[in-house]
């Protein structure tokens, strides 16, 4: 229990770490965004603020001129009683007059524009006069974060002093870096998702493998002793056969029927053990040229009148194959073919075809069809739904089929029933 235990956390610790990571590091990207996007913003407003000065010193010495204007959508100049004094572009033809309740600057950021609206001349008399002669109480630089409350409006307006100034700046420029900012974010944000799901794929398909690399030392264990018991099976058998033929002599017909019982039993022992070793045998084979069309039409032969074939194989065509190991493989699966007919009205039907430089034989039967678990176990050694059978006649005839270079697959067949298809490679 304490080993499955520590299994099982073993299995969850790179998910939970990798995605612990992952999200720290898209947070870290998301931060960096955020706050480069917030310096932009300062960026922005300190632009804004230099602009709006710049024009303003313009218009007090000369006319603004076409390279002045470059990004400005709208630029005003306005005295203390709202009356403009200069306007040029989007600029409002009037403002609201100033008083104590008008914020001392005003930041508008839109979709496609920024405004700012700003008091000119801060050193006022009645600025100084609201603030008293404490030097402590004295007035705070104007910031868009931090509006301070205009004094009353300049009293000189007959002298053309502005008192408010306006300017609107196109943030195309601003807009596409910050479009820029967010789809970075975006991208490196899929990134780490998509590196996430790397490592999800690549923890999974490690821990298949150790767990396929557990199972095949545990059949290889498995399989030295079943080769073991097979070989020390062998001789005992044997002795049991020949006191069996020496029993029958002189015995009566129920002890002559009791020991050709014994005798049949020993012999499909022997015959198992067979498949034993076979199965656990080396992949050496002695593979030889092999005509595709009359290895088939000679396969065939065997089971005229209760297998119905379609052949469609030219003449030219060779395999190199194990010839009697083949044929062994295909008795297999055509024997299962007939056995789960028996109570079908229609016999199996074997088709061998030429697709893609390759043979393919495929039978069909009218049987009662496989399970979910006996479709993904079938070719699995000692694994059988019948109940007489050693399950290792499909498990063998896959190891044949494969070492040969070949595959084998089932399907379900269209109306009910089973299809096992071969394909083997031709020279």
């Amino acid at each position: 229990m304490f080993v499955n235990t520590s299994r099982r956390i073993r299995r969850v610790i790179v998910p939970i770490g990798a995605g612990l990571l992952v999200l720290a590091l898209s947070a870290s990207v998301w931060a960096l965004a955020l706050r480069e996007r917030a310096n932009k913003r300062l960026y922005l407003e300190y632009e804004v603020y230099k602009a709006v000065t710049a024009l303003t010193d313009i218009v007090r010495l000369q006319s603004l001129q076409n390279e002045d204007t470059q990004n400005v959508l709208g630029f005003g100049l306005y005295g203390g009683d709202g009356k403009p004094l200069t306007i040029y572009g989007k600029a409002p033809s009037s403002m609201p007059p100033l008083d104590q309740h008008t914020p001392n600057s005003r930041f508008i950021l839109g979709k496609d524009s920024v405004i700012l609206l700003r008091v000119l001349g801060g050193d006022l008399a009645g600025r100084r006069m609201m603030m008293g002669n404490d030097r402590m109480s004295r007035p705070r630089p104007s910031s868009p974060l931090n509006p301070l409350p205009l004094v009353p409006p300049y009293q000189d307006a007959a002298n053309k002093t502005p008192a408010l100034s306006y300017i609107e700046l196109s943030t195309a420029s601003y807009r596409a870096e910050e479009s820029l900012l967010i789809l970075t974010a975006t991208i490196a944000s899929m990134a780490l998702l998509g590196l996430y799901v790397v490592i999800l794929v690549m923890n999974r398909r490690y821990r298949e493998a150790k767990d396929r690399e557990i199972k095949d030392r545990e059949l290889v264990e498995l399989g030295e002793a079943a080769r073991t018991i097979a070989h020390e099976i062998k001789n005992p058998l044997g002795v049991i056969r020949i006191q069996c033929g020496i029993l029958r002599r002189g015995a009566d017909e129920a002890t002559v029927a009791g020991l050709s019982l014994i005798d049949d039993e020993a012999v499909r022992l022997a015959e198992l053990a067979d498949r034993i070793r076979r199965f656990l045998k080396s992949s050496d084979t002695k593979a030889s040229e092999v005509p595709a069309l009359r290895f088939i039409e000679e396969f065939v032969t065997r089971y005229s009148g209760v297998l119905g074939t379609t052949i469609d194989i030219a003449a030219g065509a060779v395999l190199m194959i194990d010839e009697s190991r083949m044929v062994e493989a295909l008795d297999n699966i055509v024997s299962n073919a007939l056995d789960v007919s028996e109570q079908a009205d229609e016999k199996p039907m074997l088709e061998a075809r030429i697709r893609h430089r390759a043979l393919v034989v495929s039978v069909f039967d009218r049987g009662p069809g496989m399970s979910q678990e006996s479709k993904s176990r079938i070719f699995e050694p000692f694994y059988t739904t019948k109940a007489r059978g050693t399950g290792l006649g499909l498990a063998l005839a896959r190891k044949t089929i494969e070492t040969s270079g070949g595959a084998i697959r089932y399907a379900d067949r269209p109306g009910g029933g089973a299809v096992f298809t071969v394909s083997l490679p031709l020279l």
